[in-house]
């Protein structure tokens, strides 16, 4: 009896072997899948994925230890937007050339369906291209050619690292359905791991496989989950990171015998302690004494604390040119200066510097940006945050800097640091602080129109962008242009214009203002001797935002919401006020939003004035039917009319 119990042993642990495969052969694309034209459960997808298969384990032997990650995955394009899909990039750690982690096995293909043959294109390792994306991280990108819709596509490769703390996560959910989505995470009981789900989806499968390798136990743990649905942004999200179904992990620590643990994840005290003492960090605020040279003459005939501050802000957003990688460490900053150009951590740690050397006593905030999503304080890991900024107190009160931004003035955040908390890095205090703005999102109209006894219509549009809004005119003329600006400008008004002119697109401190020459004739309908104009001249919210009758993500503005109308109608005597829409007030049942529309005529005027006002930035699951109620009442009532009827 004992050969048939080692037969069985020895089948059940092939089993085991093969099962920790992809469940689709590399290049076994069948005629089915090229002559699928659209995805019954989705037939809106453009693009479906057939099966996302990875796995990740460790290799160890007697003199090293490294970590695996096998990928692939096969799409089936639907619609010509699907196309993208065939453009990928692997993110590779370049933190140091010891850690370096190294792409292995890559292959593509495409497929196409060519007169009942398949016909295949192929690439491989040589068209992978580096792209550095911040000073931790490398991009290999490629691009699969002979991709159209009806293609199917399929890659996969392996990553081999020697930086075992960087055990990957697995997205089993993204923009486009999958029918099959599988991960193996092998984890070797030296490795005390923590692991978390996010998302809102079940998986077909879950199981923990205890097994025993020749000098240490393993668990196996093997999700699948089938015919996931595509993930929908919604408005008003952070990143979509945040909330596809996925699995996380954290590495608390290596436990390998006849050795002392190694602590990994630690503690945000023992981050925040590190990088005190860091020469791209801490070191680098406190020293750096060339500065000196710069700073004094700087601020060598300013007398008050804010002139000093803006003056040195100033100085590094005029010389130094934020290149669009977000990080939180410097390098060398005399070489930043030489180069002016940085990252994110160039760029504010060289601000802090600066303001150190002129007295005053800076703080740095580690954050993660809103795009990177939003940091889990029980997991302390550096890899959750992506970028930093300084407080420091000014008149008594604590103020936000940031210099990659030329038009963002002292105590202003760009908008995508706008993102729950931030960890503060400080001599004195250590914690979290709430990464909060005063600043809007607001933007004013105010207009004179005039009515003729033709019923035609014209006037002036004042236009002022306040807070947020200047900030991403000024980015926008910045890019474009004056005249391309202008253009985009008259276009996105929707009316004639007859003449255009912008006012304070250059003083950071202050909003920005267009003054709008229009005819309105598209706004005003003539039905015998009735005339119906649109109050507020095509400018409102004309449809709610929030379409889905349930939302399981938070609505999250980043910063407060304001915008106002006040406009002045003048008629000619042919005509009399027949209707207004009736003044109203809604307000949320926190208070936090309000609308107010008020319409009121004196003689051959009449005065419109609409004010909506959101004034939290973050709105929770169960807040969600309020607030579509209230975009609701709001939109509707912005879109009532004026009426006038032609006197007897």
């Amino acid at each position: 009896m004992r050969a048939p119990i080692v037969t069985l042993i020895l089948s059940l642990h092939f089993f085991t072997l093969t099962a920790q495969k992809s469940p689709i052969k590399y290049g076994d694309v069948s005629i089915s899948d090229l002559e699928m034209t659209t995805y019954e459960a989705d037939s809106s997808a453009v693009a479906v994925i057939i099966s996302d298969y990875g796995k990740a384990y460790v290799s160890f032997s007697d003199v090293s230890s490294q970590l695996f990650f096998d990928k692939h995955i096969r799409i089936k394009i639907l619609k010509s937007d699907g196309t993208r899909w065939s453009d990928g990039e692997i993110p590779l750690f370049s933190g140091n050339s010891r850690n370096d982690e190294n792409i292995t096995k890559f292959k593509a293909t495409a497929y196409n369906l060519v007169d009942g043959e398949i016909e295949k294109t192929e690439i491989d390792e040589r068209s992978l291209q580096k792209v550095k994306f911040n000073k931790f991280f490398d991009l290999k990108k490629f691009s699969i050619p002979n991709v159209k819709v009806g293609t199917v596509i399929e890659y996969s490769y392996t990553i081999q690292s020697d930086l075992l703390v960087n055990f990957p996560n697995w997205q089993f959910q993204y923009e486009i359905p999958s029918m099959h989505s599988e991960y193996w995470a092998i984890i070797p009981e030296f490795f005390i791991m923590e692991k978390y789900t996010q998302g809102y989806l079940s998986p077909s499968v879950f199981e923990a496989t205890e097994r025993t390798q020749s000098f240490y136990h393993e668990t196996a743990n093997h999700w699948i989950y089938i015919n996931v649905p595509a993930f929908k942004p919604e408005p008003f999200m952070t990143s979509k990171k945040d909330y596809v179904t996925k699995i996380n992990f954290a590495l608390a620590y290596i436990d390998m015998p006849n050795r002392p643990p190694v602590e990994i994840m630690g503690t945000w005290d023992k981050l925040v302690s590190l990088l005190k003492n860091s020469d791209s960090f801490g070191n680098a605020i406190s020293g750096s004494g060339f500065l000196n040279k710069i700073v004094e003459p700087l601020i060598a005939n300013l007398s008050s604390d804010e002139e000093k501050v803006k003056a040195i802000h100033n100085y590094v957003k005029s010389n130094i040119e934020w290149n669009g990688q977000e990080d939180y460490v410097a390098g060398n900053l005399k070489s930043i200066l030489e180069n002016k150009t940085g990252s994110s951590g160039d760029i504010n740690i060289l601000l802090a510097s600066m303001l150190e050397k002129a007295g005053f006593k800076p703080d740095m905030v580690l954050l993660s940006t809103r795009e990177h999503g939003f940091i889990r304080m029980e997991y302390p890991m550096s890899r959750q945050m992506n970028y930093v900024v300084c407080r420091l107190i000014l008149n008594n009160d604590f103020i936000f800097l940031d210099a990659t931004e030329k038009f963002i003035p002292i105590n202003t955040l760009p908008e995508r640091c706008l993102n729950g908390q931030g960890l503060l890095v400080s001599e004195t205090n250590r914690g979290w602080v709430q990464l909060q703005t005063k600043v809007k999102t607001k933007t004013i109209y105010a207009a004179n129109i005039t009515i003729s006894a033709q019923a035609e219509a014209s006037g002036t549009i004042t236009k002022t962008s306040d807070g947020y809004s200047a900030q991403e005119l000024r980015r926008k003329h910045k890019k474009l242009g004056l005249e391309s600006f202008k253009n985009s400008e008259i276009h996105s008004l929707k009316l004639a214009v007859n003449d255009w002119k912008l006012e304070d697109i250059d003083k950071e401190e202050k909003p920005v203002k267009e003054v709008f020459d229009v005819n309105i004739e598209e706004l005003v309908t003539q039905s015998g001797d009735v005339v119906y104009i649109e109050p507020l001249l095509g400018l409102q919210l004309k449809e709610n935002p929030f379409k889905q009758d349930k939302r399981e993500y938070p609505v999250d503005y980043g910063s407060a919401q304001e915008q106002l109308f006040i406009i002045k109608y003048s008629i000619p005597d042919e005509f009399v006020v027949e209707e207004l829409p009736q003044s109203i007030m809604y307000v949320l049942p926190d208070k936090s939003g309000r609308f107010t529309l008020s319409a009121q005529t004196m003689g051959n005027t009449i005065n419109i004035m609409v004010n909506f006002q959101i004034n939290r930035t973050l709105y929770v699951g169960n807040e969600y039917a309020d607030l579509k109620e209230f975009y609701n009442h709001c939109v509707a009532k912005q879109n009532e009319q004026i009426v006038l009827k032609r006197k007897s």
